[in-house]
């Protein structure tokens, strides 16, 4: 059976396991500081650390096999937003509606924070996220557009 709880600072190992595997997926690095300032710095925070959800095997010794987070912004007009985003689950978990049920509970928090939009940012690889969401009333509002500067020559 798999349970969907908040995350807390006992679980940071499983929740860097998963990051690992996230970001592999896309081919990307590793980042030691930016999983220190985006997932650890949330556990410890009273305002964020409900907002990290994850998923739990009880058949497996209550092993963390997914996760996702969602967060409270403010916007420069003033409204609150939400907004999801690191959502992984492990492949073999897929298909079995976990990450809705993880997309769902994430929308509840978000709920009782009272946000008054939920947005969320799908990289281009992640086509079955996109599915997911559009599956569950998220509409395609806009496109983001990313250069990234740290690898590239501009004057070229």
């Amino acid at each position: 059976m798999v349970l969907i709880e908040n995350a807390t600072p006992d679980q940071i190992d499983s929740l860097e396991k998963l990051m690992k595997l996230l970001i592999s997926r896309f081919g990307e690095t590793y980042d030691e500081k930016r999983f220190d300032w985006g997932i650890r710095r949330r556990l410890y925070d009273p305002l964020q650390r409900h907002g990290i959800l994850i998923a739990i095997d009880e058949d497996k010794d209550n092993e963390v096999i997914g996760m996702i987070i969602a967060e409270l912004r403010i916007d420069p007009f003033g409204a609150s937003e939400g907004y999801i985003k690191q959502v992984y689950l492990m492949e073999e978990y897929r298909g079995q509606g976990i990450g809705e049920l993880l997309v769902k509970k994430a929308i509840e928090h978000l709920q009782k924070i009272k946000v008054e939009k939920i947005k969320v940012n799908i990289k281009e690889k992640a086509k079955e996220a996109a599915k997911l969401y559009e599956k569950m009333n998220f509409k395609r509002v806009y496109e983001v557009l990313e250069l990234d500067i740290s690898k590239e020559n501009l004057d070229d």
